[in-house]
């Protein structure tokens, strides 16, 4: 039995905490947060609604700050969780989708890319991996906040960072699973599904570079099937900047927190896992982490496909410091919109994420 401890109890870690709660390998799950009242509240949802289900785990509630990182590093040498799951932003960019800004200048944000919102992630997860890497304790970080990117950037910085991420390439083969089980009538353990692809797969669908395979009963029926199609219409369809995703990102995050704690192996797929870039099929279980990669195509060509996946989320390269350069095409986007920024550092993280605030204030003023 495990200890879990969930960083960020907003509508994403409420969610993963309604989860965990209903999980049988998780014992005791511990929730910390910035928030006095929202926090805990949220915490004594899930912990009463699990009853229902037969589930009397233990719950703790702590209110820290992740900018006190001595504090925080103390506090998880106290707890010694087996998994953390991170879930923390400076302020989620689906505010923005719900803004009252006219469609042109929305337009114009969005040619910024997702990648404009790199700061509001990186800072909190940088200031938990700091934290992690003070208090000495070994766990497995599952960091929700554009791991595809921010996994990376941390490992360069700090030589370790989160075992994996959620969401993303996981849900879109999730995605697809259930789209083949519907057009072939093969139950799940007759379908396999590889997808090598970024978090922009998700929204802008086959057009970003991705290497995938659908077998089904031991056939290769990949070319039967349009996955952007699937991702764009299946079973309706569907905005991603606007659908709400939590429930979906969530169950993927407990799923690889409660696979890393335990010794079952789960053929899956995972984002991010220790620090490569985008998303892989992947074995993942007992603390290890193994690419699935399907034949014909090595590590070195899933990673340079992610790699060049980033750039369709503004992401030109990642500099060995953790540095995140963005794309020409993104700073020219941004410098548009009244908010010029080539690369985010994090020598510079926390004035970058501050700035950005007030640019976003700005614009909804």
């Amino acid at each position: 039995m495990s200890t879990i401890l969930v960083s960020g109890v907003g509508v994403f870690g409420g969610w993963v905490l309604e989860f965990l709660a209903r999980t049988p390998a998780v014992d005791r799950i511990v929730a910390v947060d910035r928030a006095a009242r929202v926090g805990p509240s949220r915490l004594t949802m899930a912990m009463v609604g699990s009853v229902f289900q037969g589930c009397t785990k233990r719950f703790e509630y702590h209110q820290v700050d992740l900018a006190e990182t001595d504090g925080v590093a103390r506090l998880l040498a106290q707890i010694r969780p087996d998994a953390i799951v991170h879930t923390a932003t400076i302020q989620s960019p689906r505010r923005f989708m719900n803004a009252n800004i006219d469609d042109a200048r929305r337009a114009a944000i969005r040619r910024a890319t997702f990648g404009l919102w790199l700061p509001w992630h990186l800072l909190p997860a940088a200031l938990l991996t700091e934290a992690v890497g003070r208090s000495g304790i070994d766990t497995n970080v599952i960091n929700v906040a554009f791991p595809d990117v921010v996994n990376v950037a941390l490992w360069k910085r700090f030589g370790f960072g989160p075992r994996a991420g959620a969401g993303n390439v996981e849900v879109c083969a999730a995605w697809v699973l259930r789209y083949a089980m519907e057009a072939t009538g093969v139950p799940a353990d007759g379908i396999e599904v590889s997808l090598v692809g970024s978090h922009a797969l998700l929204a802008k669908g086959a057009e970003v570079p991705h290497h995938f395979r659908l077998t089904v009963e031991g056939r290769d029926v990949t070319a039967e099937h349009d996955l952007d199609r699937i991702l764009r219409t299946w079973p309706e369809p569907t905005d991603w900047g606007r659908a709400d995703v939590f429930s979906l990102f969530a169950a993927s995050a407990v799923k690889n927190a409660v696979a890393l704690t335990g010794e079952t192996m789960l053929d899956s797929h995972v984002t991010a896992p220790d620090g490569l870039p985008g998303g892989y099929p992947a074995r993942i279980g007992d603390g290890e982490i193994r690419l699935r990669l399907p034949e014909g195509l090595d590590r070195r060509e899933a990673i340079a496909i992610n790699e060049a996946a980033a750039r369709w989320d503004g992401v030109d390269r990642i500099e060995s410091d953790g540095t995140i350069v963005y794309t020409e095409a993104a700073q020219g986007a941004m410098a548009d919109i009244g908010y010029g920024c080539e690369a985010v550092t994090f020598d510079d993280l926390e004035a970058s994420a501050e700035r950005l605030l007030g640019f976003y204030e700005r614009l909804t003023a």
